[in-house]
């Protein structure tokens, strides 16, 4: 009997052991929720391959979900206390889940650093900003984007304009839409140009502050110069299916059509050139589309391009400390594929080495988009700052799809934003 005891007592350490020594039983399972890209899909499964060859240990389980339903699906399992291990937000979505106290302050350690300093001094000034609290940092840069004005040559010249010589201004914007459009009796078939709805931190308060607005004035309040609100506004209004009937939040978004050709301009960044090299690759290699800078009014009183936001790796303070150091560990070995990332995707992360790379600089017009960071000024990553922009949506819809005056939308607008930061 004490023989038959020993024997047990034998082979559930030996089965200890060989769990202890990487089994199946033993690996760590990290679940990674991020949006659709069909590019990132292919370059991060590669990637997450190598990872688990290099980390046997490790198990990593990639889930996609439509960029405008992420946070959406984020925020309902946090709530339901099942949020996913590791996952990436653009920087406007980061604000309320950081101080809701639901993100893990980053392993220095499981992402291969000595310290803080170590990690700050890799990447550019401010890259941390919107996920830095006085108690540390929780997040780990995925994606620095700012936007300007691709356009297709070939539809300018067969409208007979002057594809050398695109619209620098939003009313040459408006005036050569008005000759690439195409309608159907009242019926708009075709678009010259459209906005990226529903990003109005990103494009929509740039045009304001153009104009001399802001969001905040210098006291705190919420809109800053109604004139230069309400101009912008008039504009969008002007452009809407109620005006000249250029453009609609309604409609397709306007940087998918242009891959296919099908309208002339769209606002997007510079992972749009690898997009399009991968959906159409004969007009890619056409050269018969180019990019410009961002528009500015005619009688801008302030210079800004579009502006510029992050998107960050972060993970989730509820998961086990196995797990938060596999996912922090996965976030970096993204990190440290960074050019593989810019070369084959187009996408930049805001590490020194990349932005000072010959890599960087040699991709298509990549001068023009680093230019425009010049004269650019961060979108607004603060407290409730994804509700805001919805705010901004309401009124800028609210102006183009339901005629309410400008002036209305912006006294409507400051209330709503008002009433949010009490």
């Amino acid at each position: 009997m004490i023989r038959v005891k020993a024997e047990i007592i034998i082979s559930l350490l030996v089965l200890i052991l060989l769990s202890s020594c990487g089994g199946k039983d033993a690996s760590v399972s990290v679940e990674y929720w991020t949006h659709e890209d069909s590019s990132r899909r292919e370059l991060e499964t590669s990637l997450i391959e190598r990872f688990e060859e290099e980390n046997p240990d490790i198990d990593v389980v990639r889930i996609e979900y439509e960029s405008a339903e992420l946070l959406d699906m984020i925020v309902s399992a946090f709530a339901a206390g099942d949020g996913p291990d590791l996952f990436n937000l653009p920087s406007e979505e980061i604000p309320d889940l950081l101080t809701g106290g639901v993100l893990s302050e980053i392993d220095l350690k499981a992402a291969g650093y000595e310290s803080e300093a170590n990690l700050l001094d890799e990447y550019i000034d401010g890259a941390f900003d919107t996920v830095t609290t006085a108690e540390g940092i929780y997040g780990l840069p995925l994606e620095y984007t700012n936007w300007c004005l691709y356009i297709n040559r070939n539809l300018f010249r067969e409208a007979g304009l002057n594809p050398d010589n695109p619209p620098s201004t939003w009313e040459e914007v408006m005036a050569v839409s008005e000759i690439l459009s195409e309608r159907d009796g009242s019926v708009l078939i075709q678009r010259g140009f459209d906005f990226r709805y529903p990003y109005y931190l990103s494009f929509f308060v740039p045009m304001v502050m153009q104009l001399g607005g802001e969001l905040f004035s210098p006291d705190g309040g919420a809109i800053y110069n109604d004139e230069a609100w309400e101009k912008a506004l008039s504009f969008m209004k002007e452009w809407g299916p109620l005006g000249r009937n250029l453009g609609s939040p309604t409609y397709e978004n306007a940087r998918t059509l242009f891959n296919s050709e099908g309208i002339a301009m769209c606002l997007s960044g510079l992972y749009q050139e690898s997009r399009l090299e991968s959906q159409n690759p004969a007009f890619f290699s056409s050269g018969e589309w180019a990019v410009a800078p961002f528009p500015v009014f005619e009688d801008t009183v302030c210079d800004v391009s579009a502006s510029p936001y992050f998107h960050y790796f972060m993970v989730n303070d509820s998961s086990d400390s196995p797990t938060k150091s596999a996912a922090w560990r996965l976030a970096a070995y993204f990190a440290d594929h960074a050019e593989e990332y810019l070369s084959e995707i187009g996408l930049i992360m805001p590490l020194k080495r990349i932005m000072s790379s010959e890599l960087l600089n040699d991709k298509p017009f990549a001068s023009v988009f680093l230019s425009d960071l010049e004269r650019s000024e961060e979108a607004y990553d603060g407290v409730h700052a994804s509700s805001i922009q919805t705010l901004i949506g309401d009124a800028v819809e609210s102006v183009m799809l339901r005629s309410v005056p400008p002036e209305k939308a912006v006294q409507a607008l400051r209330s709503s934003i008002e009433m949010l930061l009490e």
